[in-house]
C-alpha cells in the first residue's frame, strides 16, 4: 500500500541545546541518532520541502561602521571583509586639545591582516603608512584621484590580536597617563588612530573609520596547520569547535573526512566562470545565536550540517555519484510518498543580498534568478524566495547559490520507506539509484536526508531513511555571467573630485581713465568634477611674502589687480564644497612685465616751413594710453643721429628760431604711459622760407599807418617818385633814414623826442629796468622769448609752478640755473641712480648722518656715483650698512679694529687651512677627540709617535695585519690574548707556519667558528684530525659537496655508512595515452623488472589527467603483479599531478607495474605520466 502524506516537523534537544527543526533551500542544520522508528527525528534537508520559502533578513553582519556603548560585543572575521569596529577608548589631549585619539576594536581574536583603511569611503592601503602610522596619501573610492589633506594630521596605528601583543607606545606616551602599559588588549586586533584637528581635513566632524581584514586563522585537518583561509568548511569547523563564542565541540566529535571532502569541493574553480566554487566571507558578533550563525555560514556553501553517530557532519552543495542501487527487493515496509508541495509554498524566483567589495561593501541585491518554465508551471505567476547571504562576497557566487536552491526546490518528489541492512553503508548526503516499476522509476536518483536504524518487533534490523528526488543538471556548470555592476546611489561622493585641473596664468593689465596701465594677472582653470562645489578660493602673494591675499569666485577664470611690475607672484586655487570641504591646492608661479606693447605709430605726419620755423603735423595713434608724441630732428634724411627736439600731447608741433633757407628731416615716435615707444615714423622734411609775401607786408603795413604808424621801409637805393606820402625808407646804400616830403625823399635827423622816433628798438635803445610788469602785456612772453638759463631761483615765486604749469619733459637742464633746486625741491626717493652724475656726490655735499637707509632707493646709489673715499664714518648712519651694503672682500684686514673679531663673528667653516699662521696650531689649542682618522695624513704617523703598547687589538681594522706585518717567530702564546684573534681580523693566508712560534697557538686563544675554510692551507686536515673526539666534531662543520671521492681513503666507507636503500638502480618510462570511447578500464603503461625472490624495491607511478568528457568521471589506478597499490578519481575537468609509491618484495621472476585508466561518460581524454622501478642492490 502506497502512503502519500506530509512530514511534520518537530525538535529534538542534544546535549542541553535545543535546534529547532526547520528546512531550508540553501543551508540545513539537522541532528539525526539511533531512535526507534516512532520518533520520526530526520530534521532539517527533508524538511526544504515543508519551508519552501526562506528568508535570512535581518542576518547578524557585525560592525560595518563604527559602534560605541558601555558594553559590546566581540566581533568575530572569517575570510576576508571590510568591517568597522567598537570604539573602546576616546580621549582629546594637547594644550588646546587639538589631539583626538580613538582605538577601535575590530575582532576579539587574533587576525591575519590589515590590508586596507578606510577614512570615510577615501581608502590608504596599509603599505602606504608611514612609519610611525601617518597617512601621507588617501585616494578616492575609485581609486582615480589622490590627496595628501591627512599629512601630518592623521596617524593610524594596527594590532592584530597577538598572544604577546603589547599596549601602544606612542598612545601610552601621549595620553598623559591614562592609557598604561598594561592595557594590551592581547586576543583584540584593533585600530589606533590619532587625529589632529583641522576644519579643512575633518570639515563634517570625525570620519569613520573601517578596514579590509583577513580575519581568523583555522585548522585544516587536511594539513594540520592553522592558517588564514576563506573556505566555508573550515571556517564552519572552527566555529563548531571553538569555546566561547562557538559550540566548542571536541576535534573528536568533528568528522574530519567529511570537512576534507568539504574542502576540496569548495576550493575547485568554476571552469566557465573561472571562480572558486564556495568562499566564506562575512563578521558576526557575540550576540548571535548559534543556530542563526551556523545557518549564515551554511549559505556560503549551500551546504547540510548535521549531528549523527557521535559527530558532526557537513556537505556543501555539489553533485556526487550514487553510492547505491535499491530496488523493491530492498524494501522493508510501504512507501511513503510526497509528490509536491503547494502552490502557495512553491517558488520560481530568488533574490536577496550580498556584501562585498563589489558592492563598496554596502549590503546589496545579487541579480535575481528566475526560471520562466517554472513561472509557466505556477500558472504565469512570479513567485519569490528572499534568500541573503551575510558571508558570500561577491554576485557570481550569490548568482550560483541562489540558482541551485531554486532547482533543488523544484526538486520535490520525497519518499520516506523501511529497508534492509544493505543500506548500513548510506548515510545523509549520499545518493542512490532507487527502481520501482509500481512508480515507474528505473534507476531514479535520491538523495538520502534522513536515514535511521532500529529493531522491528520481530527483532529485524532496518533503517528508515527519507529520500528526495535530485538530478546531477541542478549542480551542472552554467555561464555565471559576468561581475554584477551595482545600482546604487548615483549621487556624488562630498569628498572626492575636489581637485581642480589645468591651471594657468597669463598677463593681463588695463588702462586707467588717465591712459595708466594697471598691471594684472589672469588664472583660468578647469572645474572640479565634484557637483557639491559651490565656489573658488584663490590666493595670492608676492614670492617673498608670508601671508596670502584672498578673494572666492564662482567662475572658472578671475582677474588679480593690482600687481607690481617684474615682482613674481606666487597664486594657488581650490575648490569649495557646499558643506565646507575644500578641494587640494593647485599652485602656479607668475612674474608681470607690466605693459610691455608699444602703442602704434603716428600717421599722416607732414611738415611744413616758414619765415624761420617748421611745423610738423600728424594723426595719433588710437591708443587708449598714449601719453605723447616725441619729435626727432636730424639735417639729413636718416635717424641716425637725430636729435630730440621735442614732444607733443597734441597732433602738432612748431620748431622755431630756425635759421632762414634751413632744410631739416623729421622723425617721430609714439610714447605711451608704460613709456612704450613705438619705432621712428618714416622722415618728412622742411625749410625755413625769407619773408617775402606782399599780401603780409601790406598787411603789415596797413595795421601801423592805421593806428598812425608808419613802417620803415629797408632799402638799398631810394624808391622812385611817386606818391609815398607818410612813408619812410632806410637806405642801407648810406646807412641814412629818409622820409617823403610830398615831393621827393630827404633825411631825417635830430629826432629829440619818443613820439618823433618811428621804426623799431634794438636792445641798446632800451635802458635797464626800463621794461616793467606793467609794460608787458599778459601772455605776451612766449617760450622762444625767453633765453636759456634766464628764470633763476629768485625769478620763481614759491608754489607758483605746479605740476599743470609744467609740460613732461619740459624742464630740460638747460632751463634749470644753477643752485636753483634745493633739498626742499626734492621728493624724498625723487633722485635716482639716474638723476646722478657719475662722481657727482662727493663728500662735501653730504651732510653728516644724511644718508639714510629710507633716503636711498633700491640699486640708486652705484659705485660711479660715489667719489673715491667721500663716504667717510660720520657721513654713515648708525646701523645703515647692513651685510647687503659691503661688496665681496671689501673689508680687508686694514679695516679691523685689533680685537674686533670674536669667536661669534666667524662664520661656520669660515677658518680654511690657508687662513691659520704656520705653526699657530698647538696642542693646548685642539679639543679633545677632535683628530679622527680623516684629518690624519697618509703616512703622517710613524713609529715614534706611537707610545708603548698603545696599539691593542681593538686599534687593529679587519684584516690589515698579513703575513708581511708580522716578524718570523713574533707571535708567541703569551703574546695573544683568550680570543683576541677573530676571524675577520687575519687576512685570507696570512698566517703561515713562519709566523706561529712552536706551540704559540692553543685551543685557548682561537674563537670557536673561527677557523674557516680559507684560514686552513691546502692539505693540511688529515685523518688523524676527523674522530669522534677529533677536531671535525659534526657534518655542519663540512660544506655539502667537499668530500670527493679523492678524499676518501680506501676501504673506509663501511656498511654503517650507507643509509637503507640508498644504493638503487633505476628503470622507468613515460608515456601518454589517449582513452577509447567506451567506458572500463584500459591499461595505459605497462613496466616490468626480472628479479630474484626477496628483493626490496620501491614502485611508484606519477600522472596528470585533463578531460573533456560531457559526463562521468575518470578513475585511475595502480596494479602491482595485479593487485591495486593507488588510485584516485577525477572529479573535474583536471586533476594535480598525482605520484603513488609503494616498497616491496618482488617475487622471483617477472614483476609487472601497470597504469590503468577507468572511462566514464562521453568524449575522449589524455593521461600523461611515466612509472618507475627502484630496485635496492642488497
Amino acid at each position: 500500500m502506497v502512503v502519500v502524506t506530509a512530514l511534520v516537523a518537530g525538535a529534538v534537544g542534544l546535549g542541553g541545546a535545543i535546534f529547532a527543526a526547520v528546512g531550508l533551500s540553501t543551508s540545513s542544520i539537522f541532528l539525526l541518532g539511533a531512535v526507534g522508528f516512532g520518533a520520526q527525528l530526520a530534521l532539517g534537508a527533508a524538511l526544504r520541502a515543508l519551508t519552501p520559502k526562506p528568508s535570512f533578513s535581518g542576518a547578524n553582519r557585525g560592525y560595518q561602521v563604527n559602534s560605541s556603548g558601555s558594553a559590546l560585543d566581540h566581533q568575530i572575521i572569517y575570510g576576508k571583509v571590510r568591517v568597522g569596529g567598537a570604539i573602546v577608548y576616546d580621549e582629546a589631549t594637547g594644550s588646546t586639545n587639538e589631539y583626538l585619539h580613538r582605538i577601535v576594536a575590530v575582532s576579539g581574536h587574533e587576525i591575519q591582516s590589515f590590508d586596507r583603511i578606510y577614512i570615510n569611503d577615501e581608502y590608504v592601503d596599509v603599505s602606504d603608512l608611514g612609519s610611525d602610522g601617518n597617512v601621507p596619501l588617501v585616494y578616492s573610492s575609485d581609486g582615480l584621484s589622490n590627496y595628501d589633506r591627512y599629512d601630518d594630521k592623521l596617524r593610524i596605528q594596527l594590532a592584530l590580536g597577538t598572544a604577546g601583543q603589547v599596549a601602544n607606545p606612542d598612545l601610552v606616551s601621549e595620553s598623559d597617563g591614562k592609557w598604561t602599559s598594561d592595557y594590551r588588549l592581547r586576543g583584540i586586533a584593533y585600530m589606533y588612530v590619532r587625529m589632529k584637528f583641522d576644519a579643512n581635513v575633518y570639515p563634517s566632524g570625525i570620519p569613520v573609520f573601517t578596514a579590509d581584514v583577513k580575519g581568523k586563522k583555522v585548522y585544516n585537518p587536511a594539513t594540520t596547520n592553522t592558517a588564514w583561509s576563506d573556505n566555508p568548511a573550515l571556517c564552519l569547523r572552527d566555529y563548531l569547535t571553538t569555546a566561547g563564542y562557538g559550540l566548542g565541540e571536541v576535534a573528536q566529535n568533528i568528522d574530519d573526512e567529511l570537512v576534507k571532502a568539504a574542502v576540496l569541493v569548495c576550493n575547485q574553480t568554476n571552469t566557465i566562470a573561472v571562480t572558486t566554487r564556495y568562499t566564506c566571507n562575512g563578521a558576526f558578533t557575540t550576540s548571535s545565536s548559534p543556530y542563526d550563525t551556523i545557518n549564515s555560514l551554511l549559505t556560503s556553501m549551500d551546504g547540510s550540517l548535521w549531528y549523527a553517530q557521535g559527530k558532526w557532519r557537513m556537505k556543501p552543495a555539489y553533485w556526487t555519484t550514487p553510492v547505491l542501487d535499491l530496488n523493491e527487493d530492498d524494501l522493508r515496509s510501504s512507501i511513503s510518498v510526497s509528490t509536491r508541495h503547494s502552490r502557495r509554498d512553491n517558488f520560481n524566483t530568488v533574490k536577496g543580498t550580498f556584501r562585498g567589495l563589489e558592492s563598496n561593501w554596502q549590503t546589496t541585491d545579487y541579480p535575481q534568478v528566475t526560471n520562466a518554465a517554472f513561472v509557466t508551471a505556477d500558472g504565469g505567476q512570479e513567485s519569490v524566495a528572499d534568500v541573503d547571504l551575510p558571508f558570500t562576497d561577491n554576485s557570481i557566487e550569490a548568482k550560483r547559490i541562489a540558482l541551485i536552491s531554486l532547482e533543488r526546490n523544484r526538486q520535490q518528489l520525497t519518499v520516506n520507506a523501511s529497508f534492509g541492512l544493505k543500506t548500513l553503508q548510506l548515510q545523509v548526503g549520499d545518493n542512490v539509484r532507487l527502481t520501482n516499476s509500481r512508480f515507474g522509476w528505473d534507476n531514479k536518483e535520491f538523495e538520502v536526508v534522513a536515514w535511521s536504524f532500529g529493531l522491528t518487533d520481530g527483532l529485524d534490523l532496518q533503517t528508515q531513511m527519507t529520500l528526495r528526488e535530485t538530478a546531477e543538471s541542478v549542480f551542472d556548470e552554467v555561464s555565471d555571467g559576468v561581475v554584477y555592476e551595482r545600482d546604487n546611489t548615483n549621487l556624488p561622493n562630498p569628498f572626492v573630485g575636489l581637485a581642480i585641473s589645468n591651471l594657468s596664468v597669463s598677463g593681463g593689465g588695463r588702462i586707467q581713465g588717465d591712459g595708466t596701465f594697471i598691471n594684472s594677472a589672469i588664472l583660468s582653470w578647469n572645474a572640479a568634477p565634484n557637483s557639491f562645489v559651490t565656489s573658488y578660493e584663490v590666493q595670492w602673494k608676492a614670492l617673498v611674502d608670508s601671508s596670502y591675499s584672498i578673494t572666492t569666485t564662482t567662475n572658472l577664470n578671475v582677474e588679480v589687480t593690482p600687481l607690481v611690475d617684474n615682482v613674481e607672484y606666487t597664486f594657488r586655487v581650490r575648490s569649495v564644497s557646499s558643506n565646507g570641504v575644500n578641494g587640494p591646492f593647485s599652485t602656479i608661479n607668475f612674474t608681470g612685465g607690466g605693459d610691455t606693447t608699444a602703442p602704434a605709430l603716428p600717421t599722416s605726419v607732414s611738415a611744413d616751413g616758414a619765415f624761420r620755423y617748421i611745423t610738423v603735423g600728424w594723426t595719433n595713434p588710437a591708443d587708449l594710453d598714449l601719453k605723447h608724441v616725441e619729435v626727432y630732428e636730424n639735417t639729413s634724411n636718416t635717424t641716425v643721429g637725430a636729435n630730440l627736439v621735442g614732444i607733443s600731447g597734441g597732433s602738432e608741433f612748431v620748431r622755431s628760431n630756425l635759421n632762414l633757407n634751413q632744410t631739416l628731416h623729421y622723425f617721430l615716435k609714439s610714447v605711451d604711459y608704460s613709456n612704450n615707444k613705438s619705432d621712428f615714423t618714416s622722415g618728412v622734411s622742411a625749410t625755413t622760407t625769407y619773408l617775402d609775401d606782399p599780401d603780409f607786408e601790406n598787411g603789415i603795413y596797413t595795421l601801423f599807418t592805421e593806428q598812425g604808424l608808419y613802417a620803415i621801409l629797408d632799402v638799398t637805393s631810394l624808391p622812385a617818385s611817386g606818391s609815398f606820402v607818410g612813408e619812410k625808407v632806410f637806405n642801407r646804400t648810406d646807412g641814412k633814414l629818409y622820409q617823403w616830403n610830398g615831393s621827393s625823399w630827404e633825411t631825417i635827423t635830430g629826432a629829440n623826442t619818443f613820439a618823433e622816433l618811428n621804426g623799431q628798438l634794438a636792445a641798446a635803445q632800451i635802458a635797464v629796468d626800463a621794461v616793467t610788469n606793467a609794460a608787458i602785456a599778459n601772455d605776451a612772453i612766449q617760450e622762444e622769448n625767453i633765453a636759456n638759463l634766464a628764470i633763476s631761483s629768485a625769478k620763481i615765486k614759491a608754489n607758483a609752478v605746479g605740476p599743470t604749469q609744467i609740460a613732461n619733459l619740459a624742464i630740460s637742464s638747460a632751463k634749470i640755473a644753477a643752485n636753483a633746486v634745493g633739498s626742499t625741491q626734492i621728493a624724498n626717493l625723487a633722485i635716482t641712480a639716474g638723476k646722478v652724475a657719475a662722481s657727482a656726490i662727493d663728500t662735501d655735499k653730504l651732510a653728516n648722518n644724511a644718508i639714510t637707509e629710507t633716503k636711498i632707493e633700491a640699486n640708486a646709489v652705484t659705485t660711479g656715483k660715489i667719489n673715491a673715499n667721500a663716504i667717510t664714518a660720520v657721513k654713515i648712519n648708525a646701523g645703515a650698512v647692513t651685510a647687503t651694503k659691503i661688496d665681496a672682500n671689501a673689508v680687508t684686514a686694514d679695516k679691523i679694529l685689533a680685537g674686533s673679531v670674536s669667536a661669534v663673528k666667524i662664520a661656520s667653516n669660515a677658518i680654511t687651512s690657508d687662513k691659520i699662521d704656520a705653526n699657530a696650531v698647538t696642542a693646548d689649542k685642539i679639543l679633545a677627540g677632535s683628530i679622527s682618522a680623516v684629518k690624519i695624513a697618509s703616512n703622517a704617523i710613524t713609529s715614534d709617535k706611537i707610545d708603548a703598547n698603545a696599539i691593542t687589538s681593538a686599534k687593529i681594522a679587519a684584516g690589515s695585519v698579513t703575513a708581511t706585518e708580522i716578524a718570523a717567530g713574533s707571535i708567541i702564546a703569551s703574546k695573544i690574548g683568550a680570543n683576541a684573534v677573530t676571524a675577520n681580523a687575519i687576512a685570507a693566508n696570512s698566517v703561515t707556519t713562519s709566523e706561529l712560534a712552536a706551540n704559540a697557538v692553543t685551543a685557548n686563544n682561537i674563537v670557536g667558528g673561527t677557523i674557516t675554510g680559507d684560514k686552513i692551507t691546502a692539505n693540511t686536515i688529515t685523518g688523524g684530525l676527523i674522530a669522534a673526539s677529533g677536531i671535525i666534531t659534526n657534518s655542519a662543520q663540512i660544506n655539502n659537496a667537499v668530500i670527493t671521492n679523492a678524499k676518501i681513503g680506501n676501504l673506509a666507507v663501511d656498511t654503517i655508512k650507507i643509509a637503507d636503500r640508498s644504493v638503487t638502480s633505476q628503470t622507468g618510462n613515460s608515456f601518454s595515452y589517449t582513452t577509447p570511447a567506451s567506458a572500463g578500464y584500459f591499461t595505459a603503461s605497462s613496466l616490468s623488472i626480472s628479479s630474484s625472490s626477496g628483493t626490496e624495491v620501491l614502485i611508484g607511478a606519477n600522472l596528470t589527467f585533463s578531460h573533456n568528457f560531457s559526463e562521468g568521471t575518470v578513475g585511475w589506478r595502480v596494479l602491482w603483479n595485479g593487485s591495486v597499490i593507488g588510485g584516485g578519481t577525477s572529479v573535474g575537468g583536471t586533476i594535480p599531478y598525482a605520484t603513488v609509491i609503494r616498497s616491496t618484495t618482488t617475487s622471483s621472476g617477472t614483476n609487472t607495474i601497470q597504469t590503468q585508466i577507468n572511462r566514464g561518460g562521453q568524449g575522449f581524454g589524455t593521461v600523461d605520466g611515466s612509472m618507475f622501478i627502484l630496485e635496492a642492490l642488497k
